[in-house]
């Protein structure tokens, strides 16, 4: 038998997990680009749809012979009642995909357990692909049909589609870097995102004018074929990890979904301190935090986009120029910004967590149920059950029975460096709370380039959702990140619906009225709210069951 090769230097972490940045396609910028190619991908035909939505809207509303035939100047679609149609059946078309979306993340959760990341984040890009052709077919029929048609498939992003392949991208994270990059390598994978989303935006935006209307939906078709073969060949693989204990093995195959939702969702319920002293509402408050903050932020591209086309007369084009800005400004930040303030703002807060009785975070024993972040609220109080004065040492000592005396077993050190995680929490705080003000600004938009200036300027409080991410990892334990990052997905998902049909109806409201501009404060009041929670979020001072 051959002798393991092991020895004390030995890594403890397997070399495919660890990234080598010397490496020039190491696992971690393997994900990154394909994270970039699926962004892309799914981006592609965003624009072209909301502008087939509209012509199809327009279609039908002239098809009824009580609407005479457009007689006027400039474009016959340009009036409130096509607008305000459009509006409609592109937010039901949004909520029968978040819905979708939701199931799909039920379903990519299990098969992250069984299947392993990689053959997960497969399904992501396959199945769209069979609802690509669908949607290549409807831009034929156009009318009510074609509308009926992009709306009911949608129903097919349940086996794959953007919700599956972000979990699992995420997901990716945590197993291909350095715990102190992490909250860092969650905003460079949103940079990844919102470049390949800045790409599609324009490219499917050119692609709509320059050619034909079904373009978009064709060529999409093969990029999602070619990144279901990148996904396969070249990301990296991660045994599946199976079904948690709290997940009831006992239970019939077709509700262990469930249950794993059940589970995942768990992590955001109030938790019970270790030594019986109270409940730690800690991550219930960033959970409620994070579903006010995407409720305020996650429709407004889809506004901005609607407001221009409505109000301004941007063409397909247009709108695919001003999401593209607005995704590569965001990219632009994630990407070089964010990483650099994280960084700062950590190097400020580190010397505070190095105090004395002081807990360090991550791979240690206490991992989940009290950070570095705890030091950076200039927590001073000692370790519980850890003696600090020496004399209480030499007290712990028990003669043995041979009369020797001997040592209580050593506690084990934590494996982590402090790294100033606490002002993760901060930025997150600050960050929506900047969201709001550069929003409510958009509500006072008047001429065609303010649409330009709010796209490049918004995404400068564009970090909530890594930074959000980042917090949460340094809050659970680490046996239960994965479970942690879908709850957290589902959650967005939830806040999805929520805003598509809250905000989706406040604007074809505000439309029909003429003031569309107003569904900005109301966004920017959320956004209010959701700073609030997040403000009263704490680290846990001591452990959790």
């Amino acid at each position: 038998m051959a002798l393991s090769s092991n020895r004390e230097d030995t890594p403890l972490l397997d070399h495919e997990t660890t990234p080598k940045h010397r490496q020039l396609f190491n696992p971690y910028r393997r994900v990154l680009f394909a994270t970039f190619l699926l962004s892309t991908t799914f981006w592609f035909t965003f624009t072209p749809i909301i502008y087939a939505f509209r012509v199809f809207s327009c279609q039908e509303y002239y098809a009824d012979p009580a609407h005479p035939p457009y007689t006027g100047v400039g474009d016959a679609c340009a009036i409130p009642a096509i607008d305000a149609s459009s509006a409609k059946d592109i937010s039901i078309m949004m909520v029968l995909g978040t819905l979708s979306g939701g199931a799909n993340l039920l379903l990519t959760t299990w098969q992250i357990r069984h299947w392993g990341l990689r053959a997960a984040i497969v399904q992501q890009t396959f199945w769209p692909a069979l609802r690509n052709l669908t949607q290549i077919y409807a831009t034929f029929v156009g009318g009510r049909q074609g509308i009926t048609i992009m709306q009911i498939t949608q129903s097919i992003t349940i086996f794959g589609g953007g919700a599956g392949y972000m979990l699992s991208a995420n997901t990716y994270i945590p197993e291909v870097v350095e715990p102190i990059q992490r909250t860092a390598a969650f905003g460079v994978l949103a940079g990844m995102t919102m470049l390949g989303s800045a790409l599609g935006f324009i490219a499917g935006g050119l692609a709509y004018d320059l050619i034909t209307i079904s373009a978009p939906f064709e060529i999409t078709f093969g990029l999602l074929v070619a990144s279901t073969l990148y996904s396969a060949a070249l990301l990296p693989y991660i045994p599946p990890s199976g079904d948690p204990p709290s997940i009831d093995s006992s239970a019939p195959a077709k509700l262990k979904p469930l249950s794993a939702l059940i589970d995942s969702v768990s992590v955001f319920q109030p938790s019970e301190y270790a030594d019986g002293s109270g409940k730690y509402w800690g991550l219930t408050l960033l959970g409620l935090g994070a579903f006010a903050g995407g409720l305020a932020t996650q429709y407004v591209p889809m506004m901005l986009q609607l407001t221009a086309t409505n109000q301004y007369g941007y063409k397909p084009s247009d709108n695919g120029f001003l999401l593209s800005g607005n995704s590569l400004s965001r990219a632009i930040f994630l990407t070089f910004a964010f990483p650099r303030i994280i960084s700062a703002g950590r190097a400020w807060i580190a010397p505070q967590a190095r105090q004395p009785g002081t807990l360090m975070a991550d791979n240690s024993p206490t991992a989940g149920t009290r950070s570095t972040a705890v030091e950076a609220e200039n927590d001073d109080e000692t370790v519980p059950g850890i003696p600090t004065d020496p004399r209480a040492f030499e007290a712990t000592i028990v003669p043995s029975a041979e009369g020797a005396t001997e040592e209580p077993p050593l506690i084990p050190t934590p494996t982590d460096k402090v790294h100033g995680s606490g002002f993760d929490l901060i930025f997150l705080r600050w960050s929506i709370l900047v969201d709001a003000v550069l929003t409510a600004g958009v509500g006072f938009s008047s001429q065609s380039w303010h649409m330009v200036a709010a796209a490049l300027i918004l995404p400068l409080a564009s970090g909530t959702a890594p930074a959000c991410k980042g917090v949460l990892m340094e809050m659970v334990p680490e046996g239960r990140r994965a479970d942690a990052l879908a709850g957290l997905s589902f959650l967005e998902t939830l806040t999805q619906i929520c805003t598509v049909t809250l905000f989706g109806s406040l604007f074809a409201y505000l439309s029909d009225i003429g003031r569309p501009h107003l569904v900005f404060f109301c966004n920017a009041a959320l956004a209010v709210l959701a700073s609030v929670v997040l403000f009263l979020v704490r680290f846990p001072k001591r452990g959790l069951v």
